[in-house]
């Protein structure tokens, strides 16, 4: 298979899991654009806080940014293009082969909650590392995350969209 085809594959997985666990994501989310920290994160999703399933006004500062970032190769992982982290929960998705290597290896990029690979159509756990103690990740306001992904031309999540 392909690099191309294996990045399309994880990143259809990616999808899948964000339609099912986020309000709103998009794919290809930059921050700091125009200068030299320009970063771009492959995937985004976001769920907002809501206690007994209400919004109230805090709902979107304390809900929960996911940001995912696909390496389909070695090579790519080494590239040192990607590998931004930037969400409350960050996960590094490859294939199977490529994440027992770094875990063998002793590489996971730092930031990361989670390794997943795919297995039976859908993304599973393949090593965790969030138990390391810290909370969340995310050092930029909700109103910035939200608007880098509106700008990326972020999806509401397949189970909130209306079906015309």
């Amino acid at each position: 298979m392909s690099r191309a085809d294996v990045t399309a594959e994880l990143s259809a997985l990616v999808e899948k899991r964000l339609d099912s666990r986020s309000s709103f994501w998009a794919r290809e989310v930059s921050f700091d654009r125009g200068t030299p920290s320009w970063r771009r994160i492959d995937y985004v999703g976001f769920k907002p806080h809501t206690p007994a399933y209400a919004l109230e006004p805090t709902s979107v500062e304390l809900g929960t940014f996911a940001c995912y970032e696909i390496k389909s190769c070695p090579e790519d992982f080494e590239s040192g293009n990607g590998l931004t982290f930037y969400g409350d929960r960050n996960y590094l998705v490859v294939p199977r082969g490529l994440g027992e290597r770094l875990h063998e290896e002793r590489r996971p990029p730092r930031a990361i909650d989670q390794v997943l690979a795919p297995r039976g159509g859908r993304l599973v756990t393949l090593y965790d590392l969030s138990g390391n103690g810290c909370p969340s990740y995310r050092r930029r306001v909700a109103s910035e995350m939200l608007y880098a992904m509106v700008e990326a031309g972020g999806v509401r999540a397949k189970r909130y969209r209306k079906e015309a």
